[in-house]
């Protein structure tokens, strides 16, 4: 929920790796003459803010669908071409062991919580222990911000994949329409500066999960960008979601009742191993969160988790 960081070098590496992954040989001479190597970097490379005004060029070219999607993602089956493979898209998805591939992409972004929704893990797990062979257990799920379908022209476009949980990616957002000017983009935009987690009622006066609900308040005062936030969370179905996790929020009060100031004080003075640690470290122990807003895409919930604290005083 806070924008992905990228490089200009993850970009560079990203280009050179999957470039010749799109088949240009399906294309007439007309299309091959648009479609030069200096497109196809454009293409590859484009931010966010552009895909509109690079789509719309795209478009007047009128180029075959079919050919379209068999050039930027690929066949499903290891079909027989230039390259001697599949290609696309369906290449740079499937492991391998030292061509340029989604683990390689995944590995330098390094998010390790789907950044859609904060709840579920998406780290990347790759044995580089042996000498003979490196093992690719597990990454993220690459959602494509506009659908490869509609827009298969950005199926390799970096800025247009992005490390997501399944269950973000798969089951809750699909193919529903997307765009920049429609919704939070995680290279562009960051979800944590718009919205902050609450609570329907003061936790004051809740004792159990049917006294309150999980809600959102403003944190921002730009009409676009909370008029996206809201697209969001509608979209990837945030509050219902979040309404399971009232356990969570219960628990919080019950540390903001045993651990008032004093206690922490109590605990820095009192306590050989805390003596040399200040009260952020503790406090941020206590509440199993990282205080730093960077840090909010490392664990699932460290949002939610920081947002109520902060609005019990616990940080």
């Amino acid at each position: 929920m806070i924008k992905i960081e990228i490089t200009e070098d993850i970009v560079e590496t990203f280009y050179n790796g999957v470039k010749d992954y799109i088949r240009l040989d399906v294309f007439s001479k007309k299309d091959k003459v648009y479609f030069t190597q200096e497109k196809i970097k454009e293409i590859i490379t484009c931010k966010p803010q552009n895909f509109s005004k690079l789509s719309d060029e795209i478009k007047t070219q009128i180029i075959n669908t079919k050919k379209m999607k068999l050039a930027f993602i690929g066949s499903q089956e290891k079909s027989k071409n230039k390259s001697g493979n599949f290609n696309g898209y369906n290449k740079f998805s499937t492991k391998h062991e030292n061509e340029y591939r989604a683990y390689d992409l995944a590995e330098k972004l390094n998010i390790n919580v789907c950044p859609y929704c904060n709840k579920n893990y998406t780290y990347t797990v790759i044995d580089k222990s042996s000498k003979i062979k490196k093992k690719q257990y597990t990454r993220p799920d690459i959602d494509h911000f506009l659908p490869k379908e509609t827009y298969p022209y950005f199926a390799l476009s970096i800025y247009n994949l992005i490390p997501s949980c399944l269950i973000c990616n798969r089951t809750i957002k699909g193919s529903k329409p997307f765009s920049p000017e429609t919704h939070l983009h995680p290279y562009i935009d960051s979800f944590n500066d718009i919205h902050k987690f609450s609570t329907s009622k003061p936790l004051s006066m809740c004792n159990k999960a049917t006294d309150f609900d999980i809600t959102f308040d403003d944190a921002s005062d730009d009409a676009d960008l909370l008029k996206k936030a809201k697209n969001n969370i509608q979209d990837f179905v945030l509050l219902p979601q979040y309404n399971k996790h009232k356990d969570i929020v219960l628990e919080l009060k019950e540390k903001q009742e045993l651990y008032n100031q004093a206690s922490i004080s109590s605990i820095l003075s009192d306590t050989e191993v805390f003596r040399d640690r200040d009260e952020t470290y503790l406090k941020g122990l206590l509440m199993g969160t990282s205080l730093e807003d960077k840090d909010i895409n490392k664990r699932p919930l460290s949002k939610l988790i920081k947002d109520i604290s902060e609005e019990l005083d616990l940080l």
